[in-house]
């Protein structure tokens, strides 16, 4: 107490927010640091586990109901760095959309852009989807990370992170405080878009998201039906880059 009797600013605040069941935002100094809020996220989703995979194979079901889309799709990875994700259009009348990663070259094929190789951030973002720690080559990527807040996603504490490149667009990433796990990844420029990852569950020691909603310029959710690792065998030519990029290569 202070000599007229009311309770210093800083302990006041305190005991207010307890009343209400709120907790006071955390300060730079009681922040972790990116390096172990990272670590704890590895651990999160399998830890040594992570390393014992060879490949994946996944079902989904994918929505853009603004479009009237509904679909299913198929994604592949395999250790080293291939990925492969193809959504079946057929039902809407345009080609399949597909994307992958081969030899370090990202690249999509989109029913209305055509196939193109991707570069800058698109690139680094589709070789970062091409790990089953998207955050384990970090410094690649990024000229620093910094733990910089507390915030709640879904009623969840969770720590952000800020990840700086040297260029293209400052990556937000929430990780739950308690679990380590990723549960928001926001884009602010130049096309601003936010990822909610959702229904982890396990898998041969490894837990992954099992539902993603991408809202922004283009939203859509993607929700996965089966998750398999080390699977006897992956379609062969499921990691080919298009002939046209091949064709390219060779010119």
């Amino acid at each position: 107490m202070t000599k007229n009797g009311m309770l210093p600013e800083g302990l006041a605040l305190a005991v207010l927010l307890s009343m209400t069941g709120l907790s006071a935002p955390a300060v730079a100094g009681d922040l972790p640091p990116a390096e172990e809020v990272l670590t704890k996220y590895s651990q999160a989703i399998g830890g040594e586990a992570l390393g014992r995979v060879t490949n994946m194979a996944a079902e989904f079901e994918f929505e853009m109901p603004m479009q009237g889309v509904y679909a299913s799709g198929l994604e592949y990875w395999e250790k080293p760095g291939r990925h492969s994700l193809r959504i079946d259009l057929t039902s809407s009348g345009v080609p399949d959309y597909e994307s992958g990663v081969l030899d370090g070259v990202a690249w999509e094929s989109h029913p209305m852009n055509g196939t193109r190789k991707l570069e800058g951030s698109e690139a680094r973002e589709r070789l970062r989807r091409a790990s089953l720690n998207p955050f384990a080559s970090w410094k690649e990527d990024f000229e620093k990370a910094e733990t910089v807040a507390e915030e709640a996603v879904g009623g969840k504490a969770c720590y952000k992170v800020v990840f700086t490149p040297a260029d293209g667009p400052t990556l937000n990433a929430f990780f739950e405080k308690d679990s380590g796990l990723l549960l928001r990844q926001e884009i602010v420029e130049p096309t601003a878009f936010t990822i909610e990852l959702g229904d982890y569950e396990e898998s041969q020691g490894i837990r992954s998201p099992r539902a993603l909603e991408q809202s922004g310029t283009q939203s859509f959710s993607l929700k996965y039906t089966s998750v398999k690792f080390d699977v006897d065998e992956i379609p062969a030519g499921t990691f080919e880059l298009p002939a046209s990029l091949t064709a390219a290569a060779a010119e």
